[in-house]
Formats: structure tokens, C-alpha cells, sequence
């Protein structure tokens, strides 16, 4: 039986970095637009559980029979972070999971093992999440154009709104660009040379591929969403094959930069806002070969109901805005090299306590029907305290501001900025205290209403140490003419033929 999407769901951090901040600070000539930045407490692994938790929503996760995380930033060289992914999305166990690493068509190669895997009959549901969040030496183009963001993808044979049709690869050793171990930023040498031997060579091929394969005519092609570093190569790469222009998705480049892994599919995702029946979509990832991906519509109305049931990108840019300075930037980037705040931990205690620190479980007494977090033996409620008579119980991931204190202290340093540390009473039930970010503190107010975020909190035992915070709910109305990015034309004549 064909695989085909079920749903989709996506991350953009919440600060974006205006281009001209970066050429104020550098002295460079300054190019229009903004780029997608990480917070200090995010990296791609926490992006990644929140686009697959926006992928899940409405979705029963416990359904899930695999879950595929591919990025080039990996927070591990020797670890499986899907599992940490997984556990922190609360699916099962007894799942297959696999990190896709090191290439940039990871997300796209990914896609395409689940698709196999599905039509196989080996599984029936795969979660396949992209996210990266790749370092830009400072003071270079990089700096300009490397982004931040996470998107995600449910594969299955089960309720599709649309349908896999085929799909081709190829692969080739180019020196393009690397990063080794000891390398804290991407290495290029060649550019051009990459460029037409290694992009335009692999894409245009794979492309010819997958029409040969599918007997599929490119002219009528509803979309292209291919990858490109800059805001100009998809177009060229499109027109060289004979895709029409208006089918050549916007990359995103221009508010986003060049997300890596996850360029594909969030270009996908934001391109899904307006489509047609039976529409002819085609997805295109690239590094070291090339992966080609044709789908069709299945379902008009139901592709348009996941984008209002998902905040995918519509919601996520609507609501991310630009930092107010480059030396913030900096700071999230640890571009200065500090050290990383070590708090005292133990793995055996991060694994014992599990549920409750990375799955968010708390229990629900069986006499008096009190929630609590965390889990305990004894229920907390005075009238009651009924012991060994508690059951496990997922809690909900929102819920409005009991008290709070703003603290200048954090991670041994004293900043002017405090950082709020809030009591929330969770919505089902349950009383937790966390701190809260992504936030203007001045703005936090007792009665606020949150929701909860997966970030990295300390990396005590040499080990990056996870955990929730809170912040301010992500939402807000968006008409259908905010919902679009600007012309892809006039964005891409403003950048020069450097990127």
C-alpha cells in the first residue's frame, strides 16, 4: 500500500537577526532580510521535539511506530538523540528509532527510508523530524546566511491527504562543504566549482530521474520545493529543467536563511497553504548526491484543515521577532566561548526519573482523584495522603501562572535581565515549578497563561541535560495575506551574487 503525509508540523525560534545588524557589526555591506536564531538554552535536538509535538497535535503518538531525526547538528557524535526525541514526545518503546546525520539531504533520505519502510509493511506511522542549527563563523557570508529551525513530517499508509508516488536518489563524493570533529564551523573551498559541479550537476540529474521514472511532465508540476543555499538557486535549478516559475516554491531564505535539513521541509510546509486536487508536488533535498520526492494531492480540503489544525509556519514566523540587538546573538550563539554552566547530576537518576523529567508524567491519586508532579508515593492532598494508591498519568503541557519570582541569579552569573521562576497549575490538574523563557520578564504576570517547552538546562556530567521550561503561548490570528512571505523576485534581486 503507497505511503503518503498525514500531517505535518514545524519550529522557528521565537528570535529572528536582521542582515543589517550583522553588516553594522562587521563594518560589511548589508543585505536584506532576517534569519531564525536559537535561544542559549535550545539546539536541534530541542527544536526537533517541538516540531514533531506540533506534527503530533490531535495525533495519538502512541501510534507511532518509528520516529527519524536527521540533522547535521547532532548534539551527539556517539548517541542516539531520536531516543531522547521520542521519549520526550511520549511514545512508545517498543518503536524503531534512527538519526539521519552529516548530510544535508538527511531529511529528504529519511523520507524516503520511511516511505520503503511503510510500503514494506514493516511499519504503518513513522514521525520524520528535520532540525538543524549550524555555527556561521562570524564575520563571514555564513553569518548571513545560516538559520535556525526544525519541521516534521508523518508518514503513513493510513488516512493520507496525500500520496508518495516515487521517488529517485543519487550520490556523488564532492569536497563541498564539511565540518570535521575538531571544527567549529563549516569549511568550503571551491564555491563555485560545488555549485555546478555538485548542486546544479546532482539536482537538475535527479530531477530528470524522478520525471523518467514517474513519466511525469515538469511543465505541469503544481510545486517544486527544492533546496538552495541562497534565495536564486531553486529558481535556476527549476527553469534549467523546465519547471514553470510560479511552481518554483519560495525557499524561505529571505526571513528564515538557509535552515539546513529542515529547508526542504519547511519549504514544503509553507508552500501546502494553498493547493490544488491531485496536484503534483515535488520535494528536492541535496548534499553529496541529491534525493528526489514526487507526491500528489489526495485531498484538497484536508491538506488546507492540517494548516489551521497545526501552527506549522504560518503561526511560528507570525509570532518570532527580531532581537533588539547583535551582542544578544552573540550571546545565544556563545560565540565568546564561555563555559557551559555544569550543575552536579547523574545519568542514573536522569534515567530512574525518566517519565517524569523528559516525558512530563506525573501521577493521579486513586482515592481522592489529586494530580501531582512530581511522582511520589504519598498523595500531597492533607485530607487525603492515601500511600501506594497513585497511577501514572501524562499531564498537560499548559496551564496559567499560580505565583513567580524574577531572579538575577543564573547558572552562577548575575545578569541585569532577571529570569522568572514560576508555580504553574497545570489545565487536568497538577502544580509545577519551572522557569520561563523566550519571555520579556517586565511582561510576566501571575494569571498568565503558558505552555510548556522542551530546552537544554545545564550539561553537569560532561552530558547535555534536558528538561521543560515554560513561556508565553505561541499564538496569534493570521489573515491569509500575512500568512506569505515577500515576492520571491524582489527578494532575491537584493541579494548579491556573493551568497
Amino acid at each position: 500500500m503507497k505511503a503518503g503525509l498525514v500531517s505535518y508540523g514545524a519550529y522557528i525560534p521565537k528570535s529572528l537577526v536582521r542582515r543589517e545588524d550583522i553588516a553594522k557589526a562587521w563594518d560589511f555591506p548589508s543585505i536584506p532580510g532576517t534569519k531564525a536564531v536559537a535561544n542559549s538554552d535550545e539546539d536541534s535536538l530541542t527544536m526537533a521535539v517541538e516540531a514533531g509535538a506540533d506534527c503530533l497535535k490531535g495525533f495519538n503518538e502512541k501510534l507511532v511506530d518509528g520516529l527519524f531525526f536527521a540533522s547535521t547538528t547532532c548534539p551527539f557524535l556517539e548517541k542516539s538523540a531520536s531516543s531522547i526525541i521520542s521519549t520526550a514526545l511520549d511514545m512508545r518503546e517498543d518503536i524503531i528509532t534512527m538519526d539521519f546525520t552529516n548530510s544535508l539531504r538527511g531529511a529528504t533520505t529519511a523520507f524516503i527510508t520511511a516511505t520503503d519502510m511503510i510500503e514494506a509493511g514493516k511499519a504503518k506511522t513513522i514521525l520524520v523530524i528535520a532540525s538543524d542549527m549550524r555555527n556561521p563563523e562570524p564575520a563571514t557570508m555564513y553569518e548571513y546566511a545560516f538559520g535556525d529551525a526544525a519541521a516534521a513530517i508523518l508518514v503513513s499508509s493510513e488516512n493520507k491527504v496525500m500520496e508518495i508516488v516515487d521517488h529517485a536518489s543519487r550520490t556523488e563524493d564532492l569536497i563541498g562543504p564539511w565540518r570535521r570533529p575538531k571544527d567549529d564551523y563549516v569549511r568550503q573551498c571551491a564555491g563555485k566549482y560545488d555549485e555546478l559541479a555538485g548542486y546544479t550537476y546532482n539536482v537538475g540529474k535527479v530531477i530528470k530521474d524522478i520525471a523518467a521514472k514517474t513519466r511525469v511532465d515538469l511543465a505541469k508540476l503544481g510545486k517544486a520545493c527544492i533546496y538552495g543555499s541562497d534565495p536564486r538557486s531553486p529558481a535556476k535549478i527549476g527553469k534549467a529543467n523546465g519547471i514553470p516559475s510560479k511552481a518554483v516554491c519560495d525557499n524561505m531564505f529571505q526571513i528564515l536563511g538557509d535552515t539546513g535539513v529542515a529547508q526542504v521541509f519547511m519549504t514544503l510546509i509553507a508552500s501546502l497553504k494553498k493547493v490544488k486536487e491531485e496536484e503534483l508536488v515535488l520535494l528536492v533535498g541535496y548534499g553529496d548526491g541529491a534525493d528526489a520526492v514526487l507526491m500528489k494531492v489526495l485531498d484538497k480540503q484536508k491538506v488546507k484543515d492540517l494548516k489551521r489544525a497545526h501552527r506549522g509556519y504560518m503561526i511560528n514566523s507570525a509570532t518570532a521577532e527580531a532581537v533588539d540587538v547583535y551582542t544578544k546573538y552573540i550571546t545565544f550563539r556563545n560565540s565568546l566561548k564561555k563555559e557551559p554552566f555544569k550543575r552536579r547530576t547523574s545519568t542514573v537518576s536522569n534515567h530512574r526519573e525518566g517519565n517524569f523529567i523528559l516525558r512530563m508524567h506525573g501521577v493521579k491519586c486513586k482515592a481522592c482523584g489529586t494530580v501531582q508532579y512530581p511522582i511520589w508515593r504519598s498523595c500531597i492532598e492533607p485530607k487525603c495522603q492515601a500511600t501506594d494508591q497513585l497511577e501514572e498519568v501524562k499531564l498537560q503541557k499548559r496551564g496559567k501562572i499560580f505565583t513567580l519570582i524574577l531572579d538575577h541569579l543564573e547558572g552562577g552569573n548575575y545578569f541585569e535581565t532577571p529570569i522568572p521562576r514560576c508555580v504553574i497549575d497545570l489545565e487536568g490538574g497538577g502544580r509545577i515549578l519551572l522557569n520561563m523563557t523566550d519571555c520579556v520578564p517586565k511582561d510576566v504576570k501571575i494569571g498568565m497563561d503558558v505552555e510548556m517547552t522542551f530546552r537544554k538546562v545545564h550539561e553537569g556530567g560532561e552530558f547535555p541535560n534536558y528538561y521543560w521550561k515554560c513561556r508565553p503561548i505561541r499564538e496569534r490570528a493570521v489573515s491569509e495575506e500575512e500568512e506569505g512571505t515577500a515576492p520571491r523576485a524582489d527578494a532575491a534581486a537584493a541579494i548579491p551574487e556573493a551568497m
